[in-house]
């Protein structure tokens, strides 16, 4: 077919002539665009292409642009700039592909010309794990231009993505349709980095490169996210008293046919200086020179020498044999045949890592040497990428995670090791950072020799090609199992008919385990309560002592600062139970050990981070009120009732407990109220989302109803987006809960938006007779006034009550901006 592909080829000097015009004599080819960074002198010997200016070819800019001037069903991309030929009917299988296979990206094998040798250089097939950023598509590419239109309509418009367009565009690609690989000879590329294997394996840890590793991390992150297989930062316990062990830690070194660095490994392993006792697990797998001999000379109680009966292991086969030995210590520690600890404080310090970190594997940091430990490029490996919050997730992203590395031996003997001798550490660093936390020592323990003997030093492409196949299994198997995890939990992620939690049973459950809660929770019935009636509406005010604590917190920056966060994970009583569910970022439900109400629930993120609200945790709230039954989610702002503004947290309550929205929920069918805003969607206005104003209340409030969360999401960033504006951020609180209309049995979401002015009335900073204790959250604005001092409860009176939430509400003014506005 003719005119059916437009090409983005990328300018390196006049031999990007040669392939524009390749390109331009090809039937299929329509137009040929070369991407540039600078001006182009000889433009007139590209006539017929057209020049497109780009500051970096692999911007988020250049795709877009790529994206406006893709006008024909395909387009091929140069995704290296390397001189490049197309070889017989290269576009013409590209497209034949695309059009037959169902596909939506292609790539294919290549010629390569390397040192004035032309080789086959073929490529592996793409699987799900086949997320490292640095796979080898080769130069060439071909995309229907409607998935990069796709793609570029869902990237974030507030980001460039500077180095990483093109990695997003095949993330996306593999979501949404199918890569697929060509096993022909497509074209010829003139490979033009002439280093060997073993150095450009280092490339992705080149602190040169750091800006692009973490554009890339970000991308990679996202992509998890979207697929579910994303884990947030809480783990299992460790369990360091599990068995008995003859030794604190063993070193354990794998050996065949190193007689030239066998003697070297075992003195730097002896010569270690620790508190505790430990031995060297030496597997000899059936060495054929004088390994074996020189092992034997070492006359030494901590030396073990293994020799296997099998002749089938490789080098994790190795491993599995040494720690399932009953000499192997409490930690199994890593020490290659090649390399040498760097001081003789390796051991110790990684055995104070365990402890000190409470994880389940050591990764330290070495440093590349040549045979005489000269310092070799890239010279120090510490992988500082990794970071406590996504290092297990963009460790899925990377080819190796760093050395040396040591085990809790209990753990590895359940999970057993890989039978291989390629990539066997990485599967295992993987499958334990899933669950458990992986401690990093970011100083020189290892040097890390290179030299003519490594097995890796420099290697043929179809020996990276086996390894990164396995590599890319391991991680598909790692992705797939890491999705499962996360559907074992609560999700109320793009579920339109979520689960019911059982808060009941929960909450019954952890009164059983947890003495404080549950006397709090019980004293709940002997408080003093007084009940007001202001503007139709029941107010009521209750004496609880207990609430001191939230009432009376200190919210300064430096006050915030002193304290440890009580609402993290880490930081919580043993008795606190969780319930983990997954929104669009993960939450702990947790009964409020100090409750207003029964059955007062906190729900916090398990990340810490402020409290502020955005669409995805408004998105979150409506969800998590179809999940628990009768319940009401509710937020208060950071300056409008947060005890925790530092850690983002909604609160749960019954909703009988909570008189205004039940009642507000009746004027709304009743129409009693203000219509402010509407929005439809759907030929038959089917769903809809509406706003109204309610101003018989003692405040001004906002009703949302609506049965679609993305509509009612559409009118709460609206309302947020003029709040902020006038108010200041986030300057309210709210309520949602969720009901079935029983005249048509049809789903309703609720949401009540209260705009404040201020945080504490005057009376909570006045002195003497005039001080009152009371600061108002999101319950106390809804008529249910806590006052933790008696003095307080005794003098409070409807008139105060009035002042107290018109103070801290908004003014008539301001509710004609906020209107206005809305309109």
């Amino acid at each position: 077919m003719e005119g059916i592909v437009n090409c983005f080829i990328l300018y390196s000097d006049k031999t990007t002539i040669g392939i524009a015009n390749e390109l331009l004599n090809e039937v299929s080819v329509n137009k040929v665009f070369i991407l540039s960074s600078h001006d182009i002198i000889d433009c007139d010997s590209l006539k017929g292409c057209e020049i497109i200016r780009c500051n970096n070819p692999f911007s988020g800019e250049t795709l877009r642009k790529i994206a406006q001037l893709s006008n024909t069903p395909y387009s091929l991309i140069q995704t290296r700039n390397v001189p490049i030929s197309i070889g017989y009917k290269g576009i013409k299988r590209m497209t034949d592909y695309l059009q037959e296979r169902n596909a939506g990206f292609v790539y294919s094998d290549y010629f390569e010309i390397k040192e004035s040798q032309t080789k086959k250089h073929p490529v592996i097939d793409y699987q799900i794990g086949s997320v490292r950023d640095d796979f080898d598509f080769g130069s060439l590419i071909m995309v229907k231009s409607s998935l990069i239109a796709e793609c570029v309509e869902k990237m974030d418009d507030n980001y460039d993505y500077p180095y990483s367009s093109l990695y997003y565009l095949r993330l996306y690609a593999s979501r949404v349709s199918k890569i697929i690989h060509i096993n022909e000879y497509l074209y010829t590329e003139h490979e033009l980095d002439n280093r060997a294997s073993g150095e450009k394996q280092f490339d992705y840890v080149n602190p040169r490169n750091r800006e692009v590793q973490i554009d890339m991390e970000r991308v990679f992150t996202d992509y998890l996210n979207d697929i579910d297989a994303k884990l947030y930062p809480f783990y299992q316990e460790v369990d360091f008293i599990d068995g008995e062990f003859p030794v604190k830690a063993s070193v354990i070194i794998p050996v065949r046919n190193r007689e030239r660095t066998i003697k070297d490994a075992i003195e730097s392993a002896i010569n270690q200086n620790t508190e505790f006792r430990y031995n060297i697990i030496i597997v000899d797998n059936h060495s054929t020179d004088n390994t074996t001999e020189i092992i034997d000379c070492f006359k030494n109680d901590k030396v073990i020498h293994i020799i296997p009966e099998r002749n089938d292991l490789g080098i994790g086969g190795c491993w599995d044999l040494a720690v399932n030995d009953k000499r192997c210590g409490r930690f199994a520690v890593q020490l290659d045949s090649d390399d040498l600890y760097s001081s003789e404080n390796t051991l110790q310090k990684i055995v104070d890592c365990f402890y000190q970190e409470k994880c389940a594997m050591v990764i330290g940091t070495y440093n590349m040497t040549d045979f005489k430990l000269n310092t070799i490029p890239p010279g120090i490996i510490d992988h500082k990428e990794w970071s406590e919050d996504n290092g297990r997730n963009n460790a899925l992203r990377i080819n190796g995670l760093g050395a040396p590395r040591a085990f809790l031996t209990s753990l590895l003997r359940n999970i057993g090791v890989p039978n291989v001798s390629y990539g066997e550490d990485y599967a295992l660093g993987l499958r334990i950072s899933r669950e458990y936390r992986i401690g990093r020592i970011y100083e020189i323990l290892y040097q890390c020799r290179r030299w003519e003997g490594n097995s890796d030093s420099a290697l043929s492409v179809e020996q990276i090609n086996i390894n990164n196949r396995y590599k890319d299994g391991i991680r598909s198997l790692e992705l797939s199992s890491r999705i499962e995890l996360n559907k074992k939990h609560h999700s109320i992620k793009n579920n339109d008919n979520p689960d019911k939690f059982d808060i009941d049973s929960f909450i019954k459950r952890q009164m059983q385990q947890w003495p404080l809660a549950k006397e709090n929770h019980e004293a709940l019935s002997m408080i003093d309560v007084k009940e007001f009636t202001l503007n139709g509406f029941n107010i009521s005010v209750e004496h609880n002592p207990k609430r001191i604590i939230s009432s009376g917190a200190k919210l300064d920056k430096d006050s915030i600062s002193k304290r440890a966060c009580f609402l993290c994970e880490k930081n919580q009583p043993e008795e606190q139970m969780h319930y983990y569910i997954n929104g669009n970022r993960p939450y702990n439900i947790c009964i409020n050990p100090y409750p207003i109400s029964q059955g007062h629930i906190t729900i916090p993120a398990k990340s810490h981070s402020d409290q502020y609200i955005q669409e995805n945790e408004y998105r979150d709230m409506l969800a998590m009120s179809e999940i628990i039954p009768q319940y009401v989610i509710f937020y208060n702002g950071p300056q409008c009732g947060a005890s925790a503004p530092d850690h983002f947290h909604f609160q749960g309550a019954p909703l009988k407990d909570i008189d205004l929205c039940r009642n507000i929920q009746g004027y709304s069918q009743r129409d009693n109220l203000k219509r402010v805003k509407n929005i439809y969607r759907g030929e038959e206005r089917e769903e809809f989302s509406s706003l109204f104003l309610c101003e018989s209340y003692i405040t001004p409030l906002f009703l949302s109803v609506g049965n679609s969360i993305d509509l009612m999401a559409s009118t709460f960033v609206t309302f947020q987006k003029v709040v902020n504006k006038n108010l200041g951020r986030d300057m309210f609180n709210i309520f949602t809960w969720s009901s079935t209309i029983t005249k048509d049995n049809t789903k309703r979401y609720f949401s009540l938006l209260i705009p404040r002015s201020k945080h504490r009335p005057n009376c909570y900073f006045a002195s003497g007779e005039k001080n009152m204790l009371i600061s108002p959250g999101a319950l106390d604005m809804a008529g249910l006034i806590i006052t933790p001092r008696k003095e307080d409860f005794d003098k409070i009176d409807s008139e105060e009550i009035k002042n107290i939430i018109n103070e801290v509400g908004i003014d008539n003014k301001t509710l004609k901006i906020i209107i206005d506005e809305l309109k």
